[in-house]
């Protein structure tokens, strides 16, 4: 009887061959082989930037951002989730970190619930400035 290899274990020897690239260096470079192939034509210069606000810290404005519902989770949940770029130089103590309350998200063009009990991450990428990611469950239990 065949006993076929566990994902985990097909894509962890993909990776120690070289395979399939993994960790920081291999977004910097699949981003700059992206960026050669296409320039900025996925990048749209006239989306103008959106703002958080989060109980206790000021707003934000965040520039490249993406509105996105995230594919369920092992439970069947699904998230949204809010991506965009802190500005630079932004203070880490004027962003929350783990659980937070979002007051409000403006995004051009996007109606997002309020007043919501949210995960909030941010993560800098080599560069002065940071992305933070915001996600809730969509049907808006905690």
């Amino acid at each position: 009887m065949i006993t076929p290899t566990s994902d985990s274990a097909r894509v962890l020897g993909q990776i120690a061959r070289g395979e399939v690239r993994a960790g920081a260096e291999g977004a910097r470079e699949i981003a700059a082989r992206h960026e050669a192939a296409y320039g900025s034509a996925f990048v749209s210069p006239d989306v103008p930037a959106g703002e958080i606000r989060f109980t206790g810290h000021p707003a934000t404005l965040i520039s490249g951002w993406h509105y996105t519902e995230l594919a369920p989770d092992y439970y069947g949940h699904v998230f949204m989730q809010i991506g965009g770029w802190l500005p630079e130089g932004w203070p880490s103590e004027n962003t929350p970190a783990g659980t937070a309350r979002m007051d409000y998200a403006h995004l051009h063009g996007r109606a997002i619930p309020r007043d919501l009990n949210v995960q909030v991450s941010t993560k800098g990428y080599g560069g002065p400035r940071r992305f933070i990611k915001v996600q809730w469950r969509k049907d808006g239990a905690a």
